[in-house]
């Protein structure tokens, strides 16, 4: 019985033991917190084979620590770069993250990747940029909340930027993509989870744009996707994508600028919601109404207005329901026409109204016939002007 006591208690200990097989001192792990994917140049031989063979640059942000550590100066680590930006090229990821162990002493650790930038020429190629993504996606160290960005120009020349107050390139671009809520140009940031959910439900959707301007990082505007092949049709800008913002419900603050008698009124719009219906008897022309109701404050007068005033109050109420009109019927115009992506998700509202008549068209939605752009659709707008502000005129 003692014998077989012992045996019990050993085994017992060793599978309590057993849990810190895998275990790393986290002085021996090469954390990387962000990721940006080029496209490197085609070669002679693949214009002549004209075979799917692109080959990828990865620029890997690796923290320092020694960096990290106050130097004699005051400056962190006596003046050297908290960062390190190692370069490798593969036509995988996962050849990348190979080629990286080459590289580093420390082995790669993806679990405090933050951002991931694809340059647009990755974007560009049909079905690259969710081939890009699988690597991570099957990542079993890696988060689902790691925001996406589509570089305009370079991806790795981003994380060359110097930017401040951060340290770190890629803490910067984390912090700009949280501006939203101060910018309306600026769109939510997409986070990786949210966009496989669109890969995989092959529908249209929009991803925050990002450039480098000389030492300065800007991330007005978007790029959009088709959803059937998951491939980048174009960049919108900012005004566009605050109209965008406006119309899906994510818009949080933001102005509006009008004239009353050729002086200019700015409107700051502190709340919005939008709603849209759908009749869709004749899937010819499936008919939406988008409603879109701001309630807010006069942020600047440049005239001498009398606020309290009815009748000064309604056109200055109308004229902005018209300039509000105006910036979303731009946009739709934009999808619609010029772009024929339904990266507004006017699909979804149809297929919770008529789910029949979804199927019929599902294929064809924003592709082929293109329903989408074949649709009418009509904005309705309503202004509420909370208060004037501080005062009731500017000057007499």
């Amino acid at each position: 019985m003692g014998r077989y006591k012992f045996y019990i208690i050993f085994f017992g200990i060793s599978i309590f033991l057993s849990g810190c097989w895998d275990y790393v001192e986290i002085e021996d792990r090469g954390f990387i917190i962000g990721v940006a994917i080029d496209l490197v140049k085609k070669t002679d031989k693949y214009q002549e084979n004209q075979e799917k063979d692109y080959r990828y640059k990865g620029t890997y942000q690796f923290v320092v620590p020694s960096g990290l550590s106050q130097g004699s100066t005051g400056q962190i680590g006596g003046g050297a770069k908290p960062y390190n930006n190692l370069v490798v090229e593969d036509k995988t990821l996962l050849g990348q993250s190979n080629l990286l162990s080459e590289e580093t002493s420390r082995a790669p650790f993806n679990e405090h990747l933050k951002v991931i930038i694809i340059s647009e020429k990755v974007a560009k190629i049909p079905e690259a940029f969710g081939e890009v993504l699988d690597f991570f996606l099957r990542d079993s160290g890696t988060r689902r909340g790691i925001k996406v960005m589509i570089s305009e120009g370079g991806a790795g020349d981003i994380f060359g930027a110097n930017p401040t107050p951060e340290n770190f390139p890629v803490l910067y671009i984390d912090s700009i993509a949280k501006n939203t809520v101060r910018n309306a140009k600026i769109l939510p940031e997409k986070r990786i989870g949210t966009i496989h959910e669109r890969l995989v439900d092959k529908v249209s959707f929009v991803v925050p744009k990002i450039k480098r301007d000389g030492q300065k990082i800007k991330l007005a505007g978007a790029a959009v996707f088709r959803g059937y092949n998951n491939q980048m049709v174009g960049f919108i800008n900012g005004n566009i994508t605050e109209g965008l913002n406006l119309i899906t419900g994510e818009y949080k603050e933001g102005i509006l600028k009008t004239k009353i008698d050729n002086k200019l009124v700015v409107f700051k719009i502190t709340k919005e919601k939008s709603s849209v219906s759908v009749e869709s008897r004749n899937k010819e022309n499936i008919q939406f109404n988008i409603m879109i109701e701001a309630e807010g404050e006069i942020g600047e007068s440049f005239g001498s207005f009398n606020y309290v005033d009815p009748k000064i109050l309604s056109e200055v109420k109308t004229a902005l329901e018209k300039e509000l009109a105006r910036k979303v019927s731009k946009t739709i115009r934009t999808f619609q026409k010029d772009l024929k992506v339904d990266a507004l998700e006017l699909g979804g509202y149809l297929q919770r109204k008529d789910y029949d008549t979804w199927k019929q068209i599902q294929q064809d939605w924003d592709n082929g016939i293109n329903y989408f752009s074949k649709s009418t659709t009509k904005v309705h707008t309503n202004i509420v002007i909370k208060t004037p502000g501080s005062i009731i005129e500017s000057k007499s």
